[in-house]
């Protein structure tokens, strides 16, 4: 490496607009510094490279004259992290739930690995090395998303000048990752154990996964599910908010129509749907609102007009960590291993008895809200039976009497 250079004796005056070179003794470093007009303020404004040599202090200088006519930054100390934190707090716009997410990320993954880093002088070759290091302990859903945090990231830098180019973008390919713990069904055994054992804690716990085995609902629609789109016990003549207003007594059933996803709308438009209720969950809803009524009124909280079917005593939507905690209490109960299952694989459940009864993959993704049968088929639906018999079932009525 180049020792530094002191200053040499009798250096010729620079020409004008092409700055000055200089010897800092306090920082051991030659300084190339060119004046480029006054700040908002009438200051001077002043940019500065450094180097051990003249002729790397230019360089820095050009660099930064090279960056300041091209409008961005000039800042040599914006990092990653500065970066990642700048578009958490400005430019993210999500729900609640998703900007833990991903702050989550930005924590836990990217800034330990590459915060540290000047944003100006973050490769590609930084961002793969990063990726790939991952990928030998997560999973491939988790290497997306922290490449999507990234790249969002430095694009929101790119919108306000910090930085010329987004490396990110440069990544061709996600490296593939760990494999995930695939989702799975319960046999029927299963889920009625789940339902006894809910029951048994007598509050909102039967009702809700009782509703959500055996309708579909995802867990994003269930929890600010509201009481005036719920209809366990219909009566003639009430008003009904579905699309077409009913005045005849319409079986019990639910209007999934928001969701606790940014600005409330379900995740598709075929996922705003109304289905029926079974006669289970209609029952445990009813039994339900009348608990909840008498338990909030006893410990003096509103008990009129409430608002959300499994809020909490304040009314407000539940959050998704304490379904979770209570359906793992809910397994340990049943006798089931609670690390084996989460919430949202009840979803799965209801796909999976179905089809396992005869339904129609048409049928299937109605009920659910699924744009097409691809997503049952593959991501849903998982056979109960040991053995799929309706094939040949359908062909021994035909061919039965050739032997």
């Amino acid at each position: 490496m180049n020792e530094p250079q002191e200053p040499a004796e009798g250096r010729k005056r620079a020409e004008k607009g092409e700055g000055t070179v200089y010897w800092d003794p306090t920082k051991n470093t030659f300084v190339a510094e060119l004046s480029v007009g006054r700040t908002r303020t009438g200051r001077r404004k002043r940019l500065k490279g450094y180097g051990k040599t003249e002729k790397l202090a230019k360089k820095s200088l050009a660099g930064k004259v090279k960056d300041y006519e091209a409008g961005l930054d000039t800042s040599t100390t914006y990092t990653v992290a500065d970066a990642l934190n700048d578009w958490h707090k400005r430019g993210q716009k999500a729900s609640e739930e998703t900007r833990k997410r991903d702050r989550y990320v930005i924590d836990g993954q990217i800034i330990p690995a590459i915060g540290g880093i000047k944003l100006k002088e973050l490769t590609a070759d930084d961002v793969d090395d990063m990726l790939i290091f991952y990928s030998k302990t997560h999973a491939t859903s988790t290497l997306k998303k922290v490449y999507s945090v990234l790249n969002r990231a430095i694009k929101h830098a790119q919108r306000r000048d910090k930085v010329g180019r987004n490396v990110a973008a440069l990544i061709e390919e996600i490296p593939e990752g760990q494999p995930g713990r695939p989702s799975k069904s319960m046999n029927y055994d299963q889920i009625h154990a789940v339902h006894a054992a809910a029951k048994a804690l007598d509050d909102w716990t039967y009702p809700y996964f009782t509703t959500s085995n055996t309708s579909g609902i995802r867990t994003e629609e269930v929890r600010p599910l509201e009481w005036s789109r719920t209809h366990a016990n219909p009566v003639e003549g009430e008003l009904c908010t579905c699309e077409q207003v009913h005045r005849e007594t319409l079986p019990a059933h639910i209007e999934a129509w928001r969701s606790v996803r940014k600005g409330g709308d379900t995740k598709t438009m075929k996922s705003r749907r109304t289905f029926a209720l079974t006669e289970l969950a209609a029952k445990a809803l009813i039994d339900w609102k009348a608990k909840q009524i008498t338990w909030r009124k006893a410990h003096g909280y509103n008990h009129v007009g409430i608002r959300y079917v499994f809020g909490t005593r304040y009314d407000t939507v539940m959050i998704a960590r304490n379904v979770r905690r209570r359906y793992r209490t809910v397994l340990e109960n049943a006798g089931l291993d609670p690390d084996e299952w989460v919430p949202r694989e009840t979803r799965h459940n209801f796909v999976s008895v179905l089809s396992d009864l005869g339904a129609s993959d048409d049928q299937i993704a109605d009920e659910v809200g699924h744009q097409d049968t691809r997503t049952t088929r593959i991501t849903y639906r998982h056979q109960l039976k040991p053995v799929i018999t309706r094939g040949a079932e359908l062909m021994n009525t035909v061919f039965k009497d050739d032997d």
